[in-house]
């Protein structure tokens, strides 16, 4: 539920990101079905990928711990393909409090 929030609120922050030349992205951890039913669902102006053999979450170790609290990552990549930002989250708290932080790398990123 709490990525939903944190989704939703980097769907409202989109247009600062597009003026700071960021594309946003969200990759789920499930079929494209699922993934085009949660962007719908969001109204999220941006795409949301479907990873359904989980193999970007197995790259940036986002297991699951204690079998249910889902963790993610948020990532900044420049235009050369360099990882610039990357932040891992296990505390849901800290998904909703990660959007302004993530909006202010792309912006310090974009200024560079």
């Amino acid at each position: 539920m709490q990525c939903r929030v944190h989704a939703g609120q980097l769907g409202r922050l989109y247009p600062e990101f597009k003026a700071s030349s960021a594309e946003v992205v969200v990759i789920l951890g499930d079929t494209p079905e699922r993934a085009r039913k949660y962007a719908e669902s969001l109204k999220l102006p941006f795409p949301v990928l479907a990873d359904v053999d989980r193999d970007v979450y197995h790259q940036f170790g986002l297991e699951k711990t204690l079998f249910v609290i889902q963790r993610t990552a948020s990532v900044i990549i420049d235009q050369g393909g360099v990882i610039r930002y990357l932040k891992q989250a296990t505390n849901p708290n800290t998904w909703l409090a990660e959007s302004r932080e993530l909006l202010q790398a792309a912006k310090d990123l974009a200024r560079k």
